[in-house]
C-alpha cells in the first residue's frame, strides 16, 4: 500500500500544476497474479485497493486514465472493471 500512498501523493502534485487527466501507467494485475487460483482473489483485491488508494484522492474534475499491455484478460476482467478509472486503455497483443 506503501506505493499507492507515494501514488497519491504524486497525483496531488500533478493536480496543484494544473494537469487535469493523470495516466497512472500499468497496475500489473496479471503479471504478478499467483499461479494458484486460490490465492487470486485475495491478490487482485490487494491490488485493486492499492490502486484506488492512489487514485481515490483525485479531484473528481480530473480524469483518472490506466494502460495495460496483456494478451488475456478473462481471469481478471472484473478487477480491471473495479479499478474505478475514467479511461482504460488496454492494449491486446500477444
Amino acid at each position: 500500500m506503501q506505493i499507492g500512498l507515494a501514488l497519491r501523493d504524486e497525483i496531488a502534485d500533478l493536480e496543484k500544476a494544473g494537469c487535469q487527466v493523470i495516466q497512472v501507467d500499468e497496475p500489473a494485475l496479471r503479471e504478478a497474479m499467483p499461479l494458484r487460483p486460490a490465492a487470486r482473489d485475495e491478490y487482485l483485491t490487494w491490488t485493486v485497493d492499492s490502486f484506488r488508494l492512489a487514485t481515490a484522492g483525485a479531484k473528481s474534475s480530473t480524469q483518472i486514465h490506466t494502460h495495460m499491455c496483456y494478451c488475456e484478460f478473462e481471469d481478471c476482467m472484473e478487477a480491471i472493471d473495479r479499478l474505478d478509472t475514467d479511461v482504460n486503455s488496454i492494449e491486446n497483443a500477444r
